[in-house]
């Protein structure tokens, strides 16, 4: 048994719908899912899909809608889920999807009977509303395909994070959340194609109006709490995505990751992710009733490519292509020349900025020993703090300026004025000449100032 963190999406089927006195709404009741095991081989066992059911209201309906080609034609559609890999803000690998809310549910799940081929069988039903008003061709669609007897196909997505595998099936555990709900393609009409549910059981019961959502169904497959990758699960016709993943994941080494981007009626697309890389393959498969057959040994890795060009335009890229690398070379030896150069140079240089250091600190030493025997403050020059301060005085920058006024507070904390008893009988004069009693700029200035 395995125990890890997944993201699954379950199909449904609109099952009716009915009118409201309201004109910007639909009433509709939808089959979320029943407790038999999916054709993805999972499985919610009654009471998980009771506590599942707690979380559906308030949950959104989402759809892609396919407009008509020509006015009034029977051309429009709903798509599958829309997936796309991509990256949220903060850079991790998610998976996209290009789908708009068209409605909301408005009850919890809870518990019907419906016969499914002459069996009663119990399945889990929520009540919603669409937003009739506002997607008005979308609810159209939607009430055409209910009043013909079309099943519409919705498919449903939640959030678990325990589950066991058991002879082939996966068995969902608490916890469950469910996310949102979405309308897909029930008709092949225009150029879209039926997207088949998970469950036989699913569908709409009713409905007042339809909407447009075209949610991916994802899978997320996790180590411990560390999201690795989210793969989606769109049924396409006769189930042949799910069935894929379900042969091709068993023969991937352990901690390997698949997505398929495109499905053909003989071959698809894989992205297979490891630990290492991220690349893309071809495989091959075959049907054969409702069974499904990969080819391991077809695997050929491939390259995206949105358009077809002539070989004339290749030959005229690959000369393009070939300039440019020539300049990218060029360019790229030139670089290393100069690198070259400069770790030649580097001993040059750091022998240079060595003795202009040693000769700045020189300069300050005998400038600052002169001030300082002049204070008669030879011991404080002495120490550990003035010796550091004469070195950080070298920088020409903040460190270097607040060294410098360090060192003039401490030569004048030095000053000591001279001072004499003065004598008891004296006699004030006055200058009777206006001349210097001293020298001030011999005096004071010379000794005193820096």
């Amino acid at each position: 048994m395995k125990i890890t963190n997944k993201k699954l999406g379950l199909n449904l089927l609109l099952n009716s719908i009915t009118e409201d006195n309201d004109p910007t709404i639909l009433k509709a009741k939808y089959i979320v899912l029943d407790f038999n095991v999916s054709h993805n081989n999972a499985i919610l066992e009654r009471e998980i899909g009771i506590e599942l059911g707690k979380s559906i209201k308030s949950k959104p309906i989402v759809a892609k809608y396919i407009p008509v080609n020509d006015v009034s034609t029977s051309t429009d559609n709903f798509t599958g889920h829309e997936a796309s890999l991509g990256k949220n803000k903060h850079g991790e690998q998610t998976v996209s999807t290009d789908t708009i809310p068209i409605g909301v549910f408005t009850s919890e799940g809870y518990i019907e009977t419906i016969s499914i081929g002459g069996i009663d069988t119990e399945v889990l039903v929520a009540d919603a509303v669409l937003w009739r008003s506002r997607f008005s061709d979308a609810c159209e669609l939607i009430v055409e395909w209910y009043n013909r007897g079309i099943n519409i196909n919705t498919s449903c997505e939640f959030l678990y994070n325990n589950f066991i595998m058991q002879d082939g099936i996966e068995y969902v555990k608490s916890p469950v959340w469910f996310e949102g709900h979405a309308h897909l393609a029930s008709e092949n009409r225009g150029d879209q194609g039926v997207v088949l549910p998970a469950y036989d059981s699913s569908k709409l019961l009713s409905l007042n109006e339809i909407n447009k959502f075209n949610k991916m169904i994802a899978q997320a497959k996790e180590e411990g709490e560390n999201l690795k990758f989210k793969k989606v699960f769109e049924l396409s016709h006769s189930d042949v995505r799910s069935q894929i993943y379900s042969k091709l994941d068993p023969t991937l080494p352990e901690g390997t990751y698949s997505y398929i981007y495109d499905v053909y009626d003989t071959h698809f697309v894989v992205q297979i992710e490891d630990s290492s890389s991220m690349k893309y393959y071809n495989f091959n498969y075959t049907k054969s009733d409702n069974d499904i057959t990969v080819d391991v040994d077809s695997k050929s890795e491939v390259i995206e490519k949105r358009e077809w060009i002539s070989a004339t335009e290749t030959q005229t890229l690959q000369t393009q292509l070939n300039e440019t690398q020539e300049k990218f070379n060029e360019a790229t030896e030139k670089l290393t020349s100069l690198n070259t150069i400069v770790e030649e140079l580097k001993p040059f240089k750091e022998q240079f900025e060595s003795e202009q250091f040693e000769k700045s600190k020189n300069e300050k030493t005998e400038f600052y020993s002169a001030k300082f025997e002049a204070v008669n403050g030879a011991e404080k020059f002495g120490t550990e703090e003035v010796q550091n301060l004469i070195v950080e005085s070298i920088k020409a920058d903040e460190q270097g300026q607040k060294a410098i006024l360090k060192l003039n507070s401490i030569l004048v904390d030095l000053v000591r004025p001279i001072s004499k008893p003065l004598k008891p009988d004296f006699i004030k004069e006055f200058a009777s000449r206006n001349e210097k009693l001293v020298d001030f700029e011999e005096g004071f200035v010379s000794r005193y100032t820096i």
